[in-house]
């Protein structure tokens, strides 16, 4: 048979959630065999699924000892399987030894190396493999939580295959056979989204899951709708993650290879966006095979572990969190888990009312996710430390981090992100600024209160006299309002304020000199005192005169209203 044919029978069992077929196939030609490397490699695949990983790691390392250096296609698929069985096995050096290696370097950034490589094979008759094989690395480098990696592998496959396309614009076939396309296309496609959401990237992966299709086999479907769970809990689109969890469970999935127990761990992450810990360490716990979710990679085994500890401290049951985080300890210098297992100890640590110890350790879960670009594991590492700075009274420098984790999560579309950090500033006793040019809809009843009085020109000592407060109570909300309303001064605010109520009002009939004509549209255009008497070349003083010279006339009793006559004016551009 074929590479290609072998490739197909091969993924038509893993589709299937029947690994073990697979691995039957590969075996079932003699060792000798013509096409035996590649058959290894794809052995080491198919092991991996089953979770059957060092196993997979020995087939891989077959596959690489007899592969020719001038034999593309062989090369980029055994290191991606190489280093993909890996990401299922404790590193013996832990971080002193870093990644896995083929003994000779980095085999996961060596099968990234090579893939140029396959450029001579990504336009002819091995198009199909030189795409599974860099699919393959993308997926490795996500087994492995090396998100920088994965971006780097998916870029390099773009760049043979040239596989850019308009929103919209249907996926490339892959594998096709009778006319269709391989439903593994598919689960291609989905690594694109999974890099992208756990780096943080929400609204990128909006884009890449909604063009995904539907109409496929059954593990297909259940795995695009896992992933959109995923996605869309992140997004904290609770509502509709409700209704795709419902819908998925109904069906009573089995979880029994990476898969099947891969739409259970997408899900229970997504859960566990919206502040479902319950709900998410159940899934995790029917994922894993066992108490100690030993079926699992080392980055899906510690993932799980922190949740089930999350919702043992949810839950205030001390006892079990703690049984749940011994289970992480020892994978706490393993590079693809050290920063996991340094977020568990640092929950455990937050349990024990021991915020002290909580924050290095916090802080270091944090550098460790940045590091290898895992966004959504460092925000929610950031929210954790600075939980321990309040507990620890040192709230200063851990909001303006939750500041700018809410405004970079804005930005992103994290708005999971965004909502623990708002959250956590609320118990701190803080609120999140309003974003820049939010307007009124970005303003609490208070700050809406005193965006009124600054736009009917009342100083911050006549606000504060009439609402109550200190000045420096009232200085906070000013700050506030200038920031919804992306203005640098009081001014602007009347101008937007005028704008967002325009009301129906009769056009002014006093009459107005030409100068104070001049003066009122600039009022209306948002400019300051200062600013009008520039440009009409007069002194801030007789501006001040001139705007209540205009409100008399007019009978208007603010800057706001003065605009809002202005703009009642009809034809007065012409």
């Amino acid at each position: 048979m074929s590479r290609r044919g072998d490739l197909a029978t091969v993924l038509d069992a893993i589709i299937a959630a029947e690994p073990e077929i697979a691995v039957a196939h590969c075996r079932s030609v003699p060792a000798d065999a013509e096409g035996d490397g590649y058959r290894r490699a794809l052995e080491s695949v198919a092991l991996f699924m089953a979770a059957r990983f060092e196993e997979a790691e020995a087939s891989a390392e077959a596959a690489l000892a007899g592969c020719s250096p001038d034999d593309a296609v062989l090369l980029v698929t055994a290191r991606a399987a190489l280093a993909l069985a890996q990401a299922g096995l404790p590193r013996a050096g832990g971080l002193a030894g870093g990644w896995a290696s083929t003994g000779s370097g980095d085999v996961l950034a060596a099968a990234i190396e090579a893939m140029p490589l396959l450029d001579s094979h990504a336009h002819g008759s091995d198009r199909d493999l030189a795409r599974y094989a860099c699919y393959l690395v993308a997926e490795a480098a996500l087994a492995s939580a090396r998100l920088l990696l994965a971006v780097d592998a998916l870029a390099a496959g773009e760049a043979l295959f040239d596989t850019g396309r308009a929103p919209g614009a249907p996926a490339e076939v892959f594998l096709e056979r009778a006319g269709a396309p391989h439903p593994y296309g598919v689960v291609l496609s989905i690594v694109r989204v999974r890099t992208l959401t756990f780096r943080g990237r929400i609204t990128e992966a909006i884009a890449e899951v909604d063009r995904l299709p539907h109409d496929d086999p059954t593990l297909v479907r259940q795995l695009r709708s896992a992933t959109e769970i995923l996605v869309r809990g992140n997004a904290a689109e609770r509502a509709h993650v409700r209704a795709l969890s419902d819908a998925l469970a109904a069906e009573s999935p089995v979880p029994h290879d990476y898969l099947t127990r891969g739409c259970f761990l997408l899900v229970a992450f997504g859960l566990v966006a919206l502040g479902d810990t319950r709900g998410a360490a159940r899934s995790a716990l029917l994922a894993g095979g066992d108490l100690a979710v030993s079926q699992l990679t080392i980055v899906d085994r510690a993932l799980c572990l922190e949740l089930l500890v999350a919702a043992a401290a949810d839950e205030g049951d001390t006892d079990a969190a703690e049984a749940w985080a011994a289970l992480a300890e020892p994978l706490r210098d393993d590079p693809i888990a050290a920063s996991t297992v340094h977020r568990i100890l640092a929950r455990l640590a937050l349990l024990a009312a021991e915020p002290g110890r909580a924050l290095p350790l916090a802080e270091r879960a944090v550098e460790l996710a940045i590091a290898e670009g895992r966004g959504v594991e460092a925000a929610e590492a950031e929210v954790i430390a600075a939980r321990a700075r309040r507990e620890a009274d040192e709230t200063g420098s851990g909001a303006a981090r939750l500041v700018a984790l809410a405004a970079a999560a804005e930005v992103t579309g994290h708005h999971a992100a965004r909502r623990a950090a708002v959250r956590e500033l609320r118990a701190s006793g803080r609120r999140l600024p309003p974003v820049a040019g939010a307007g009124w809809a970005g303003l609490s009843t208070r700050e809406r209160e005193v965006a009124v009085m600054m736009a009917d020109g009342l100083r911050n000592v006549e606000i504060a006299a009439a609402l109550h407060l200190s000045e420096h109570t009232v200085r906070g909300h000013v700050s506030r309002v200038l920031a919804a309303f992306a203005a640098a001064s009081r001014f602007v605010v009347a101008a937007r304020m005028a704008e967002l109520f325009p009301g129906e009002l009769d056009p002014p009939t006093a009459p107005l000199t030409p100068q104070l004509t001049a003066v009122a549209e600039r009022v209306a255009a948002g400019l300051g005192n200062a600013e009008i008497g520039r440009e009409l070349g007069v002194s801030t003083k007789t501006v001040e005169k001139y705007v209540a010279e205009i409100q008399r006339r007019w009978q208007a009793g603010s800057r706001v209203m003065v605009a809002r006559l202005v703009r009642s004016i009809p034809n007065r551009d012409e």
